[in-house]
């Protein structure tokens, strides 16, 4: 194949996705996923995807260094740092999915072998963690705290959100969203939120120019489909607009057709069910109407819905009449419930 090398090295970074439970992630399994776009696409996939994988592939090792460098962080401890791990409440209040219980297990470990701690999970206190590997739209952390806020928190108290990073916007109406539940509650609780600087991504609209997702200019209207697409999403387009300037997560001079490229799968994709949901974009899932989230974080964990279709949707195990048969996944999504 002439582009074995970038699935080679694809292959390298996602081998360990989801400990192989959907099979052997090696080079032919990457071949087997880029061979479904057009030959004179397949270059630019491979080469932008391997570019973002490389930045924002975050594996089980960077999770758990994240978590040694918290420990330390005097931003999370607030004040005196023994007394404060020896204090502190871990929060596993997740509705969907694992994720908080696997990342929660590794700070435990750390903390327990730093400080001979081990029962902080749900304990009582003034201090709370809420720990994840990265926020998106935010809408999970606004669902889960919620109800705790309201039921659960004391009258007063601090809670430290924690993850690797989060997308601009995302974090910024969840923390809004948080303080306006606390206080609608006559609760005095003061949110901080912590994350590696580097992984704070822009997905702002006014900043769409310079955004770290997927967000296309206006030449995917040529493409097949769109029109279709356009009319039934009835929004007003907000196109970026290339301005040369130095994208830390895509290549300037590959973006606009890669973009491109995965809105037209994304399409494709789509085209494949009658029966999709509305939050169903083809840059991924989205409750703002418009093109889709356009995430570019990926997790050892799982692959986010908020992330183009082409990337996660589809099950090779499927029947050959179920729609999911007809997209092979590079990272195939564990859902909720299965």
């Amino acid at each position: 194949m002439p582009h074995s090398e970038e699935c080679r090295k694809i292959a390298e970074i996602i081998e360990g996705y989801r400990g192989g439970e959907f099979g052997t992630y090696d080079s032919s399994h990457v071949e087997r996923w880029i061979a479904q776009f057009d030959e004179d696409e397949q270059e630019t996939v491979l080469l932008e995807t391997l570019k973002i994988l490389k930045r924002n592939y975050i594996t089980a090792d960077n999770f758990t260094q994240f978590v040694n460098t918290l420990i330390d962080s005097d931003s999370v401890y607030n004040g005196e740092k023994d007394n404060y791990w020896r204090s502190v409440s871990l929060l596993d209040i997740q509705k969907n999915g694992n994720s908080q219980d696997e990342l929660n297990d590794i700070l435990v470990q750390a903390i327990s072998e730093r400080y001979s701690v081990s029962e902080i999970i749900g304990k009582e206190s003034d201090e709370f963690i809420y720990l994840d590997d990265f926020i998106f739209s935010g809408n999970r952390l606004h669902s889960d705290m919620q109800d705790w806020i309201v039921n659960t928190a004391p009258n007063e108290c601090r809670v430290c959100v924690i993850t690797i990073g989060w997308f601009i916007y995302g974090q910024w109406s969840t923390e809004k969203r948080l303080k306006k539940i606390a206080e609608e509650s006559g609760k005095n609780i003061k949110f901080v939120f912590v994350s590696y600087t580097e992984f704070r991504l822009e997905n702002r609209l006014y900043r769409k120019d310079y955004s770290e997702v997927f967000w296309p200019t206006d030449s995917i209207a040529n493409l097949d489909d769109y029109d279709n697409w356009f009319r039934n999403e009835n929004f007003d387009p907000k196109y970026r607009q290339e301005n040369g300037v130095k994208n830390k997560i895509f290549s300037n001079s590959r973006r606009e057709d890669y973009e491109r490229i995965m809105f037209k799968y994304g399409l494709k994709i789509m085209g494949f069910s009658s029966q999709n949901s509305g939050v169903v974009k083809p840059l991924g899932y989205s409750t703002f109407r418009g093109f889709g989230f356009g995430s570019t974080v990926f997790s050892f964990r799982n692959c986010p819905n908020n992330n183009p279709l082409a990337f996660w949707w589809g099950d090779p195990t499927a029947s050959s009449s179920h729609p999911f048969s007809k997209w092979y996944p590079l990272l195939q999504r564990k859902t909720y419930g299965s």
